[in-house]
């Protein structure tokens, strides 16, 4: 074999090793790369997609647990109401009372002057008697007011009964003459009770 003929041959083996090479290159290290590459994006995008998904649920977590805690907070601090029953001022109650007593006897109203009426006047006295009292006298009175202060209490015996007894100096008309009187009166139970003697 000629030295001719060895370098061709030489020269074309090379040639083939230099296309194989380029072949590998294309084929085998390229798509190594890409695949590499293709791995990573999608791994960044999992990445990606996971941190928002975790940013979405920690964002609608919070703002539900707040609520959450401020709904319990809101309901275990509930105050308990307590109702203290508050007792009038004795003598402002019996000036309010006596122009609603006067009032009852414009109105002929028997039955309230009768209700009105302290417990003890009706222990002590009979009641038709009382009644008709009212019907034949307390009726009868004309432009009954307060002429004075009221001034108590006394503890006073009426009949059986001892009360805290208040009075209050009164005019009034009476069968066409004027009078004046003392009006005796007491709380029963917070409200304004009068006295007088059935007869």
């Amino acid at each position: 074999m000629s030295r001719r003929t060895v370098g061709l041959a030489l020269m074309v083996a090379g040639g083939v090793v230099v296309v194989v090479a380029l072949i590998g290159m294309l084929t085998g290290g390229g798509a190594s790369t890409e695949a590499g590459a293709t791995s990573t994006s999608t791994s960044t995008t999992t990445t990606s997609a996971a941190t928002t998904a975790a940013t979405t649920t920690a964002a609608t977590t919070t703002p539900t647990m707040t609520i959450l805690e401020s709904t319990t907070a809101a309901s275990t601090t509930t105050a308990p109401t307590t109702t203290v029953a508050v007792q009038p001022d004795p003598v402002e109650a019996i000036e309010t009372f006596v122009p609603e007593f006067a009032g009852m006897i414009a109105a002929g109203d028997v039955q309230g002057l009768f209700d009105t009426l302290h417990p003890a006047v009706l222990d002590a006295q009979d009641t038709d008697l009382c009644r008709t009292y009212i019907e034949r006298e307390i009726l009868a009175l004309v432009d009954y007011r307060l002429s004075g202060p009221v001034t108590g209490p006394v503890s006073t015996t009426f009949g059986s009964t001892t009360v805290d007894m208040y009075s209050g100096p009164v005019s009034f008309t009476y069968q066409g003459q004027s009078f004046d009187s003392t009006a005796t009166f007491a709380l029963d139970d917070g409200e304004v009770r009068w006295f007088t003697t059935c007869r």
